[in-house]
């Protein structure tokens, strides 16, 4: 199943329904947008309600394909990332991340069996979290373990920065599929390649991918669809919009 309006389209509804409803207020909304240069991330997820955090433990409810809800985790020393840039990730000051992805796969495959190239190319498309000044490049990625309904891989890439320099970076990924949804959600932690060898950034990211799990499900009449999105529905507003930093 996909959106059928994009994440992007509906930030450009915001802002655009902001420009009208309080003019100043919305020039300062788009002023931040463009100012950074970036749009939001397509990672196909639409959250209930804001994640939570409680200790080390960062917590989501999701709405997943196949009528449900799911409850997602993660532990973390890096602060849970605020404001209307983002879904449920993770952020540190140096610039480590670890973010949630929902990817739907097509119909017939399946999590054991589908190949890594899937998660690469949602990973890494420019519409994805590391594509905003351009698609990343150098990509690896390599399978590390497969357990039961869980596949973990090791990935390298280069993303662009601002001024179009190239960034490498290094990172873990963490694929699980909800029970009774065809919904694969990643977890993918990541640093700078620098930091990633010279800090305790690996060891960080490895502990958090490690404690990714989907804590429990439940039946839902809502659909994956930004209306059903606590930002973009019914209750959305200007407070939930705030700028961006990824870090890099």
């Amino acid at each position: 199943m996909r959106f059928d309006i994009s994440r992007r389209a509906a930030m450009q509804a915001t802002l655009a329904s902001l420009a009208v409803i309080a003019p100043q207020q919305s020039a300062l909304a788009i002023s931040a947008t463009t100012m950074t240069g970036k749009t939001k991330a397509e990672l196909g997820m639409v959250l209930v309600e804001a994640p939570k955090v409680d200790g080390k433990t960062l917590s989501a409810d999701l709405v997943l394909d196949g009528g449900l809800i799911a409850t997602t985790s993660f532990e973390s020393k890096w602060s849970l990332a605020e404001g209307g840039y983002y879904d449920f990730e993770a952020l540190s000051k140096e610039g480590e991340s670890a973010f949630v992805q929902v990817l739907a796969l097509d119909k017939g495959q399946g999590l054991d069996s589908v190949p890594k190239s899937v998660f690469s190319n949602a990973l890494f498309s420019v519409d994805g979290r590391y594509g905003a000044y351009g698609a990343p490049t150098d990509i690896k990625i390599k399978e590390t373990d497969k357990e039961g309904k869980a596949r973990t891989f090791d990935i390298s890439f280069t993303v662009l920065s601002p001024s179009m320099a190239e960034l490498p970076r290094k990172g873990v990924v963490r694929a699980l599929q909800a029970p009774g949804s065809p919904d694969v959600l990643l977890l993918t932690a990541s640093s700078s390649a620098t930091r990633w060898a010279k800090t305790s950034a690996e060891a960080d990211a490895r502990s958090a991918i490690a404690s990714f799990r989907v804590a429990g499900t439940r039946p839902s009449a809502l659909k994956r669809d930004f209306s059903a999105d606590y930002r973009f529905g019914k209750t959305s507003g200007p407070s939930n919009m705030s700028s961006r930093n990824d870090g890099f």
